[in-house]
């Protein structure tokens, strides 16, 4: 039986079918493609595109000068060459390694290995090549030069761990470059165009247009003839002492402008890889050690005005042991009775310690907060310590003691040349600052710094007293003659303190801070300076090692600024408070509050009467005591009365209405 015949219309639809279904899948695979292109790809396959054909230039405006405070430049921006090479285009990366190798100093292997990678790559940023190096260097395909600025500091040593330095992106990274960096940085602009086939840039944008915001200028308070004094004396100091290091600071004690600030060791900032990190900091700010013997010259300012203690007061200095609870303390020379002026002269540690208990916890420590101690003064510049320093409230029983003579706190260089300014200028703590004025690059001025007093602290009168008792300091029979300078009356306190044994607990046995600090001409005075050296080997005692360091940088300058030996009887009396300084900035609802002065005792229980709750609150908090409000309004009565000694325990109270 024969098969039946299939119909010529059904084999018709199966192939028609077939081609039907087979376009159906083409057409679906090409519409998923376009779809996949078109949309859920086209945001990557966009910016690849633009990549390719499409370039971004950053304009960045040349960075702003340093100069110190007579305009001499102390850090300006140089043009120099930075090599790249674009690897695809470079035929023989060996053969191109191997000759520039010597010419950019660098190893032949490491430059032909970036020769190889990515599509661009920096070979050597900002360095120095002359003509024929430049040739040498644009001859091979695929690697050029771009024009950079890069940093450079004419003085090199000089002043650098107050300048700091920046990176190779010309970001500050430490000192004035790091705190200013903004400013310093001024602005870019980017640039947008497109890469023809040859990739030459086309601009559609007028880059007389897009010219970026001019950097700013900074001056200094540094003076660069101070600064290199303050510096050689204080190398010679650290050399001559086979010290780990040091630090010197020389500042206007009337205005508070820092003149110089140096470390030992310190660094260059034209190739800060070649030093350690640590000799990159300005140790004056950022490293605070126990005083000893020169935190003397506070606890008797604050005991004079006080009242605790007169200058004829003698005090029994135990023959050079005297015991409290579970320890006993020493002087160098065992003394007895000894008047206040000799304790400062002679720096008895006993002495100290029984006008410390005359003074009591909380007075001592609210004038230890007075000065300045346990907070930032606020110099511009960046990484300040703030020292430590505890409440009374948890002192052991021999920690009044301590501190009474500089053991138990710690202080940062600013910290204690600026608190001692506040002797040097009639009780005025005055805040310190390296940035004089912010110019444009036409020379406008655009911000100018000025004399700020934070306090008064003092009066007058103890400041005198105090000023004479730190000049004998460094006569005859002193522990500070070294410092004496012919034709000068000099104040100043030496100051010896054990370091602490951080590891191990108590103090590190051998290891001593050494410091001398003070202020000439005494009367008059244009300059206070504080000179410490870390860990003197041999003689360690401040008198002995930095004193001298003192007496250079003293003499040297006053002779620089033109100051003359003083007349030993008529001397100038020196106005302290000019229209030039102007008081720290209040709330305008309190202005009307603080505009006039005080007319007690800096540190006495202020007269309240009249002032609202905010103002009283706020004079409180300044003066480190509590206070407890009755009512609301304006105060009307206070207990205890104005001018009394805050107390020891509770409050003031003050009742308002």
């Amino acid at each position: 039986m024969k098969p039946k015949k299939k119909k010529p219309e059904s084999s018709l639809k199966v192939r028609v079918t077939v081609v039907l279904g087979f376009f159906l899948v083409f057409f679906s695979a090409i519409f998923f493609r376009a779809f996949q292109l078109q949309v859920l790809d086209r945001d990557s396959l966009q910016h690849l595109a633009m990549k390719q054909h499409r370039k971004t230039i950053n304009i960045q405006s040349k960075r702003g000068d340093i100069y110190d405070r007579n305009l001499k430049e102390l850090a300006v921006s140089i043009e120099v060459d930075s090599v790249f090479a674009q690897s695809g285009k470079v035929e023989n990366p060996r053969e191109v390694s191997k000759a520039l190798a010597p010419v950019l100093g660098m190893n032949m292997f490491e430059l032909e290995k970036k020769l190889k990678t990515g599509t661009f790559v920096w070979l050597k940023r900002q360095v120095d090549l002359n003509e024929e190096q430049r040739k040498l260097v644009t001859s091979f395909e695929g690697v050029g030069i771009v024009k950079e600025s890069r940093r450079f500091y004419p003085n090199r040593q000089l002043a650098s761990n107050i300048i700091g330095f920046t990176g190779l992106d010309s970001n500050g990274l430490e000192g004035v470059e790091r705190h200013y960096d903004n400013i310093l940085k001024g602005s870019s602009v980017k640039i947008v165009g497109d890469k023809d086939a040859m990739g030459r840039m086309l601009l559609f944008e007028d880059l007389d247009k897009k010219v970026p915001v001019q950097s700013m200028v900074v001056e200094l308070t540094i003076d660069k003839n101070i600064q290199y004094i303050t510096e050689k004396a204080l190398k010679k100091a650290v050399e001559d002492a086979n010290a780990k290091g040091g630090t010197a600071i020389v500042m206007d004690p009337v205005t508070g402008e820092i003149l110089a600030m140096a470390s030992q060791p310190t660094f260059d900032p034209n190739d800060v890889k070649k030093f350690d990190a640590s000799q990159w900091k300005n140790k004056s700010i950022t490293d605070a050690f126990e005083p000893g013997s020169i935190f003397k010259l506070f606890l008797i300012s604050a005991a004079l005005e006080e009242g605790i203690v007169k200058i004829k007061d003698s005090i029994f200095c135990e023959n050079g042991n005297y015991r409290v609870s579970d320890r006993v303390f020493h002087d160098h020379i065992g003394y007895g009775w000894l008047t206040v002026p000799l304790i400062m002269k002679y720096s008895s540690n006993i002495g100290s310690a029984k006008i410390g208990e005359k003074l009591g916890k909380a007075q001592l420590y609210r004038y230890v907060k007075a000065f300045g101690f346990g907070t930032k003064t606020g110099v511009d510049l960046p990484g300040e310590a703030t020292g430590s320093f505890m409440h009374y409230s948890k002192w052991s029983n021999v920690t009044l003691h301590t501190v009474s003579f500089g053991q138990g706190v710690s202080a940062t260089g600013v910290q204690l040349v600026t608190a001692m300014s506040a002797i040097a200028n009639g009780g005025f703590i005055v805040k310190p600052y390296v940035v004089k004025s912010i110019k444009d690059s036409s020379g406008k001025v655009i911000s100018e710094s000025n004399p700020t007093i934070v306090r008064r602290i003092i009066s007058e009168d103890t400041a005198r007293k105090v000023t004479d008792m730190l000049i004998e300091v460094t006569k005859q029979g002193g522990t500070g003659t070294k410092a004496a300078i012919e034709g000068f009356d000099v104040a100043g306190k030496t100051g010896t303190a054990q370091k602490p044994d951080f590891k191990h607990g108590g103090y590190a046995s051998g290891a001593y801070m050494a410091s001398f600090m003070g202020y000439v001409p005494a009367k008059n005075p244009r300059l206070a300076i504080l000179v410490s050296i870390d860990e003197p080997r041999g003689e360690y005692y401040g008198g002995l090692v930095s004193a001298p360091a003192f007496k250079e940088i003293a003499q040297e300058s006053l002779s620089y600024l033109g100051v003359f030996p003083e007349k030993q009887d008529g001397m100038p009396k020196v106005q302290y408070i000019k229209n030039t300084i102007q008081p720290e900035p209040v709330n305008e609802l309190e202005e009307a509050e603080v505009a006039s002065p005080d007319p007690l005792r800096p540190m006495a229980i202020p007269d309240f009467t009249g002032k609202t709750v905010r103002a009283v609150l706020r004079m409180a908090r300044e003066r480190s005591f509590e206070v407890a409000v009755v009512g609301s309004g304006r105060a009307v009565s206070q207990k205890p009365a104005p001018g009394s000694s805050i107390p020891e325990k509770g409050p003031v109270v003050v009742t308002f209405q």
